[in-house]
């Protein structure tokens, strides 16, 4: 399991490194709770989370409402911040042998900019 937390985080850094200052990327330890499991973070300015917070609604409420075998990756979702920003995101479910979610590896990007320069553009 360490291994597969430190390959994570290192694909944390990869992803935020190629995408820039506007995608967050998260690392998840469930062991830790859902409500204190993140423990690795690149580019938290952009939802206000750190190491040591929990995950977005999205994900707890997947995580305590449905059967953990029906839950499946989300792809491609919109979300938004506390304070409106809005995200594209993504969350993957990592499991162990037996089949249970162990982790996440989340990413969110901040389209919000995106959007406006859009709307200009029309």
């Amino acid at each position: 399991m360490t291994d597969q937390i430190e390959f994570l985080k290192r694909m944390a850094k990869g992803v935020a490194a190629l995408f820039g200052e506007n995608c967050e990327v998260t690392v998840h330890d469930l062991k830790k709770g859902y409500e204190k499991s993140i423990i690795a973070i690149e580019n938290g300015h952009v939802t206000g989370r750190h190491v040591g917070d929990g995950s977005s609604e999205v994900v707890l409420h997947a995580l305590k409402e449905r059967d953990h075998s029906k839950v499946e990756d989300d792809y491609n979702y919109l979300a938004r911040t506390k304070n409106g920003r809005i995200l594209k995101s993504s969350t993957i479910y990592v499991r162990d042998k037996k089949g249970a979610i162990v982790s996440l590896f989340g990413i969110n990007y901040d389209i919000t900019d995106l959007i406006m320069m859009q709307g200009s553009l029309k």
